[in-house]
């Protein structure tokens, strides 16, 4: 008799649930494609690679839709049963809240797993398609056959990099700068140079049209101009190759090796370590949106469908405002990466298990 009744409640939820996880991603798709629509056709873009980035994007639009698709279905399925005294029956026949929303929280469960494995497996790939379409097609922002980044500075081993340009996939180096510096940080050497090219059989580089600049034992400065020059540094390819993907499309264990990267370089990781603890989050905001759905419904006392999808929508709206602030104090460094994105969810997630508590009383 339970199986049966957990069976009933979860198609009905689920039911519920697709049909808004469907009409969510339907109306944002739409809104998407009008709004680029006009760039892509600027662009030149063809209907086959403008249907290719859309059909890329549609992984990312369900992730997005599928906890307020969830806590809606949650709200509606849980206030048709309630109004129907369907509940009260069940409550009559001896189920307690807690048991009720078993089947509500096994989905919230599953949708866990789902939401892990589509963010840290799938959604990088296809945003990085997408986002290759976006900034080569529209943007005509090329990268020469190979991946490239531009005008950046680098910290590395009693030294400083200053490089117009770094092809990583041919492992050059161009419009480079380097400043060598002792161990109590003067600056012994400054190195200029068209383009550095890595040898890897030699394991040093190859320094092509460029000036040395060094400071000598009395204090005065050594210039030699070359055409070209092997010279061996601290720094191999590979301590740049953390440059290579936007730290956006990377899954949780490639994100944790950018931090670690960009810690041993010196730079602030504090967005970066908000978006890591991001990860670990928002796979779980169904499940928490689920129980607070529940106990919404089970503790008051409205009975219209309408009044109740009304208020869902509002403890929705402040559950993402809440979050969108709380990860904004964290990116700021007014608060502790983990805490700015696991707060909303602690705070959303116990008043949902406080008001399921009292609705059994």
């Amino acid at each position: 008799m339970i199986k049966i009744i957990d069976r009933y409640l979860a198609k009905h939820f689920l039911f519920n649930s697709l049909v808004l996880l469907i009409m969510f991603s339907f109306v944002y798709l739409i809104f998407d494609f009008f709004e680029k629509i006009d760039n892509f056709s600027e662009a030149h873009v063809s209907l086959s690679l403008i249907s290719i980035y859309f059909l890329f994007s549609i992984p990312n639009i369900l992730t997005q839709m599928l906890p307020a698709s969830l806590f809606l279905g949650t709200i509606i399925s849980l206030s048709i049963l309630k109004k129907n005294n369907e509940i009260l029956a069940l409550r009559v026949s001896g189920l307690s809240p807690y048991r009720l929303g078993i089947p509500y929280i096994v989905v919230g469960l599953l949708a866990f797993f789902a939401l892990f494995a589509l963010n840290e497996g799938i959604i990088p790939k296809t945003q990085a398609v997408a986002a290759k379409i976006w900034n080569t097609q529209v943007e005509k922002r090329h990268t020469h056959g190979g991946f490239v980044q531009e005008r950046i500075w680098l910290k590395g081993k009693n030294s400083f990099y200053q490089i117009d340009m770094i092809d990583l996939k041919n492992n050059v180096l161009h419009g480079i700068t380097v400043y060598l510096f002792s161990p109590n940080f003067e600056l012994q050497k400054r190195i200029d140079a068209q383009k550095a090219i890595w040898n890897k059989k030699q394991k040093n580089w190859l320094l092509v049209q460029g000036i040395i600049q060094e400071v000598t034992a009395h204090q005065a400065i050594k210039i030699t101009y070359f055409k070209k020059k092997y010279i061996k540094l601290d720094e191999t390819p590979q301590d740049f190759q953390f440059l290579k993907t936007n730290y956006q499309e990377l899954n949780i264990w490639k994100l944790r090796k950018y931090i670690l990267q960009l810690k041993r370089q010196g730079y602030d990781t504090t967005p970066y370590q908000v978006d890591f603890w991001q990860h670990t989050s928002v796979p779980f905001t169904p499940l928490v949106l689920i129980i607070l759905g529940i106990g919404l419904i089970l503790t008051g006392k409205e009975t219209k469908v309408t009044h109740c999808i009304a208020l869902g929508m509002l403890v929705a709206f402040l559950f993402w405002i809440s979050q969108a602030l709380f990860l904004a104090l964290g990116k700021s460094n007014y608060l502790n990466p983990l805490l700015a994105t696991w707060l909303p969810h602690l705070l959303f997630g116990g008043w949902g298990a406080i008001m399921l508590k009292y609705s059994g009383e």
